[in-house]
């Protein structure tokens, strides 16, 4: 194993430590999309006090009044009319124009980028992107707009059992003062198998995706592949992915088909999410699967360096046994879904979820796992890691009783997307934490030791899933949203400071 340098560096510290506030995360009010799931991306438009928020469900955007946050009203909703087998899967709102981005992933074809009114939701201008389109992100001058295209789906040819996938890449689009497209690149990204700085792991990681192998247009959710007429909960072999065994188990059936990840191949590297920097001079982007993030020069607009994300080591609950005791030692690779900058670009901050699935029983025994269970902060300029959260973020969740124990043996509460803000001088990210419904604050007074100070609990006892998360300020007052896509919500919290030591 291939351990990344873990530097900490003197006098790095954003802001003094010594601050007397104390934080809560307090929800104020609920909005229900009237669909029982799909709300999954939320973006603020702070000059207008408005947000716009994606349904996959549904193929629609709505318009939030935000102004008021003890009471979200719709002030609109628009019916992007996708054709069979396209998905809205994110949209942006302008930091300053009455326009909103949306990214449609049309399967196996490219997606496309629409820019429309917010008001009306007339489409205004539109491009075809990359394979998979997924996050978009505008620069804060409003000039560029960034969108993630994973590449994640796979196709499968039964005449030579070979398993194939479009690769991932990174669009740049630039708009005119009105918001018009001028311009568009596409970043194609570099066979990293050779790479330096990786962590090289020992036996076999993989990639469930749901694939339909059978080539019938459904996705099933058992399948009887080996043909004898009896579904078993068996692995079986299906094809095969750049030279290595693709299987699947019957009793999950297309649901979840087993990809390998034997390299870092241009076909396994899948851009997630992107924070552009300030200046909209660089931006940066996850490579979950692969535990990278790439440099994007966007001067220059090419893709300059790759980082290695390393291991995080802690203690965790790694075992589903109806007890609940952080004391299993763990190797996580971060595969961070969420990225986002602070101090002014001079940090990147990464929400380690995970993706991948090893080959061993549990997050233990010296061999890293897919994910960090932890957020973590990295110098921007070298990609060397400053610091991460531990096991902070579980055990904060445990102790506010939303802690997923059944998903002890996986990943834990999965940190999913974060959001970077200044309170007091001080800056905090909030991550919204997918499997234990809630949203956490983390102080990053000190970006050696980012600490976890406050939780707060999305309503309802139903699954909730945060996908999205955002900040705004009225009078003052820091709010935080998040997109539920598991119950079709939107959580309203207010950030509240509760006094001196």
């Amino acid at each position: 194993m291939k351990w990344v340098p873990v530097l900490c560096l003197a006098g790095c510290t954003l802001a003094p430590v010594n601050s007397t506030s104390h934080w809560s995360i307090e929800p104020v009010s609920h909005y229900d999309s009237g669909y029982t799931k799909g709300t999954e991306i939320v973006s603020v438009q702070q000059s207008t006090l408005r947000a716009v928020l994606s349904n996959f469900e549904s193929g629609e955007v709505d318009v939030l009044d935000v102004s008021h946050p003890q009471r979200l009203r719709r002030k609109a909703r628009f019916n992007l009319k996708l054709s069979q087998g396209e998905e809205l899967t994110s949209v942006a709102f302008h930091p300053s124009l009455d326009l909103f981005a949306a990214v449609i992933d049309a399967g196996n074809r490219p997606g496309r980028l629409e820019i429309r009114s917010a008001t009306t939701g007339l489409l205004v201008d539109r491009i075809v992107i990359g394979f998979g389109s997924d996050a978009v992100v505008f620069s804060a001058d409003g000039k560029l707009a960034m969108i993630a295209n994973e590449g994640e789906d796979f196709l499968f040819e039964p005449s030579s059992k070979q398993f194939f996938t479009p690769e991932g890449s990174v669009s740049i689009v630039r708009l005119s003062q009105s918001g018009h497209i001028v311009s568009h690149k596409n970043l194609e990204l570099a066979n990293m198998t050779n790479q330096e700085g990786f962590v090289i792991t020992e036996g076999g990681r993989f990639l469930e995706r749901e694939i339909d192998w059978n080539g019938d247009g459904i996705i099933s959710k058992r399948m009887d592949f080996d043909g004898n007429g009896v579904i078993e909960n068996k692995k079986v072999t299906l094809g095969y992915f750049e030279g290595h065994d693709v299987f699947g188990t019957e009793t999950k059936g297309e649901k979840k088909i087993f990809i390998p990840i034997k390299n870092r191949s241009p076909a396994l590297l899948e851009p997630e999410y992107i924070a552009i920097t300030p200046d909209s001079k660089k931006a940066y982007v996850t490579l979950q699967e692969n535990n990278a993030v790439a440099v994007v020069d966007l001067v220059n607009e090419q893709v300059i360096s790759y980082y290695g994300l390393g291991v995080t080591e802690h203690k965790t609950d790694a075992r589903y046994d109806g007890w609940i005791n952080f004391d299993d030692s763990m190797a996580g690779l971060r595969e961070p879904d969420g990225i986002t900058t602070v101090g002014n670009g001079r940090y990147f901050v990464t929400a380690d979820e995970g993706d991948s699935d090893s080959d061993i029983s549990m997050p233990m025994d010296g061999q890293p796992t897919g994910g960090g269970r932890s957020v973590s902060v990295f110098d921007a300029a070298t990609g060397v890691l400053l610091g991460d959260t531990g096991n902070q973020l579980d055990e904060f969740a445990f102790a506010n009783k939303v802690y997923p124990e059944l998903r002890s043996n996986k990943k834990g509460s999965e940190p999913e997307m974060l959001v970077a803000f200044d309170l007091d001088g001080i800056p905090y990210v909030a991550v919204g934490m997918e499997r234990a419904g809630a949203v956490e604050l983390i102080s990053l007074a000190d970006p050696v030791h980012p600490k976890v100070v406050a939780l707060g609990k999305i309503s309802g006892d139903e699954d909730k899933s945060p996908e999205g998360i955002a900040h705004f300020v009225v009078d003052g007052e820091h709010y935080l949203l998040t997109a539920n896509e598991m119950n079709g919500t939107v959580e309203c919290f207010k950030i509240v400071r509760q006094g001196a030591d």
